[in-house]
C-alpha cells in the first residue's frame, strides 16, 4: 500500500490516461449531441401534429402546456424543442454542426432579447434583496399585530435577522 501514494509514471499508465480521456470526452461529446439531436426529433414529432391541433382547437401555448403537462417536462423546453426544429428543420444548417450543446443552441439560435435572463449588478442584486426582505418584514410585522402568534413573532425576528446578515456582509 506504500506505494499508492507515489505518482505512477509507467508509460502503460499514461497511455491508460490518454485513452480514458479520450473515452470521456467523445462520449459526452456524443451525450450533448444526442440531446440536441432529442430535443429536435421532438419538436419536428409535434410539429407534424400541427392539423390535428387546429381540427382540435388548441393552439400555441395551451399545445406546449398540455404537452409538457403529459411529458413532466418544462413548457419552455417544449417551447425550445418546436421553436428548433421549426427554424432548423435540417441540422446541418447550424454553423457550429455537432460541436454545440442544447444550451448554448437555446441561447444562440432560440431566445430573442426578451426571452433572454436579464444580468444586473451585483449591487442591484443587493437592493432587491433588501428590497424584498423589507417587504417580508412588513407582511410578517403586519400579521404579528394582527394575531399575535409565537409563528409571526419567529418570523419577524427571522427577516430582521436575514437584514442584519445582508448588511453586515454589505456594509
Amino acid at each position: 500500500m506504500e506505494g499508492m501514494t507515489t505518482e505512477i509514471t509507467e508509460s502503460w499508465y499514461d497511455s491508460l490516461i490518454e485513452d480514458c480521456r479520450d473515452i470521456v470526452v467523445e462520449h459526452e461529446f456524443a451525450s450533448r449531441w444526442a440531446l440536441v439531436e432529442g430535443y429536435h426529433t421532438l419538436g419536428s414529432r409535434i410539429l407534424s401534429e400541427n392539423d390535428n391541433f387546429e381540427r382540435s382547437q388548441i393552439y400555441g401555448q395551451d399545445i406546449v402546456q398540455r404537452i409538457a403537462i403529459s411529458l413532466g417536462k418544462r413548457p419552455r423546453t417544449i417551447y425550445y424543442a418546436v421553436k428548433f426544429a421549426s427554424l432548423y428543420p435540417d441540422l446541418n444548417l447550424l454553423n457550429e454542426g455537432k460541436n454545440l450543446s442544447w444550451s448554448h443552441l437555446i441561447n444562440k439560435y432560440l431566445t430573442a432579447g426578451e426571452d433572454k435572463p436579464v444580468k444586473i449588478t451585483p449591487t442591484e442584486m443587493i437592493r432587491q434583496i433588501k428590497q424584498l426582505l423589507q417587504h417580508e418584514w412588513q407582511e410578517a410585522y403586519q400579521d404579528h399585530l394582527l394575531f399575535q402568534s409565537v409563528a409571526s413573532t419567529d418570523k419577524c425576528d427571522f427577516i430582521r435577522y436575514l437584514q442584519d446578515q445582508v448588511e453586515r456582509i454589505t456594509g
